[in-house]
């Protein structure tokens, strides 16, 4: 495997900790608080920005291209950095490319919780090509996400007449997952039946932990890593599940890269019931100055992704410089 680890670790770190693996498992995590980000003046120079990488055969291939694999897959798996808006403008894109072509896809989005299905499909039915009506009657988490980033995808849904899937695992299952086991949360037969009761792969196992560990900046005391580890495992399952529900017209997943993995996310568990090659992983991955190759972006042994788009970096405050884990206060008694 040429990539070196340091540019492994670099590019698996995530670019803003609120994003991605904050269970809070019985820890308050205090950050510096974050500012949307801005595109880093002159890091739009880099060769790679623009570059569609196929990770198996080695090449970059071009829009079109691209655009026809994702028509041949039956589950197009849509990876994003949370606040990079490029990322959300390509994503809709290629999902109005795949309806045009005639693709009628169900959206899974993981920025809606599961429990929120319910008021999404009341919300279409009463106003079938309202997103606004959707964000209010959803409850859309709008501390967590950016409206403006998704509500072009939500629309362009709502406007083709596709289903919206709320595919994430809320953050109260996850701590309680996390705190506890999932068969406590999902019983005995569905950790069975969401592949939960069968280890990783122990390579995939490790990628996963140091994701998880480098997610947090070093900082999460050891104890509580394991936890994380199983929450977010728990999640990726629940995705699969859901995106699997709509087998016979296919499904788009919108997520972040570290949930469309082929090692340990969403595709680990599709497989079980999936031909390899009915699943398209797509990393919509930044450029770093330091790394002018795309082989420094993936491990070459065995690729996290089919396809990588390489895009400009955004410019944001040092996750890691403020966060600190303290135990959480109990709550007064009213």
């Amino acid at each position: 495997m040429p990539m070196t680890h340091n540019a492994n670790n670099s590019m698996k770190r995530p670019p803003a900790l609120r994003w991605l693996w904050c269970i809070w498992l019985g820890y308050t995590v205090m950050t510096v608080p974050l500012t949307w980000s801005q595109v880093i003046p002159g890091n739009t120079a880099h060769s790679l920005i623009g570059q569609i990488w196929d990770t198996k055969s080695g090449r970059n291939i071009s829009k079109s291209d691209f655009e026809n694999q994702l028509l041949k897959a039956h589950y197009v798996l849509l990876g994003e950095v949370h606040d990079n808006s490029a990322h959300h403008r390509m994503r809709r894109d290629l999902i109005a490319a795949l309806i045009r072509a005639g693709r009628r896809p169900a959206i899974a989005m993981e920025q809606f919780d599961r429990e929120q299905q319910s008021a999404i499909d009341r919300a279409i039915t009463a106003a079938p090509r309202d997103a606004e009506q959707l964000r209010v009657a959803s409850g859309f988490n709008e501390q967590g996400w950016s409206w403006p980033d998704y509500a072009p995808i939500i629309s362009l849904a709502l406007d083709a007449g596709l289903p919206l899937l709320a595919a994430n695992l809320s953050r109260d299952e996850a701590f309680r997952i996390a705190t506890s086991n999932a068969a406590a949360v999902f019983g005995e037969q569905a950790v069975a039946t969401l592949g939960l009761n069968r280890p990783l792969p122990q390579t995939a196992q490790r990628k996963l932990e140091r994701a998880i560990d480098e997610g947090h900046c070093g900082k999460a005391p050891a104890k509580i890593l394991p936890g994380m580890v199983a929450a977010q495992r728990a999640r990726d399952a629940v995705m699969a599940q859901i995106v699997a529900r709509h087998a016979t017209s296919g499904t788009v997943l919108v997520a972040g890269n570290g949930h469309v993995r082929r090692d340990f996310g969403v595709p680990h568990y599709l497989l079980a019931g999936t031909a390899p090659a009915a699943i398209v992983a797509v990393g919509f991955i930044e450029v770093q100055d330091r790394y002018q190759k795309p082989a420094d972006y993936f491990d070459n042994a065995d690729p996290e992704y089919d396809y990588i788009v390489f895009t400009e970096r955004m410019a944001r405050e040092d996750p890691c410089a403020g966060i600190n884990f303290k135990p959480r206060q109990p709550m007064a008694q009213p």
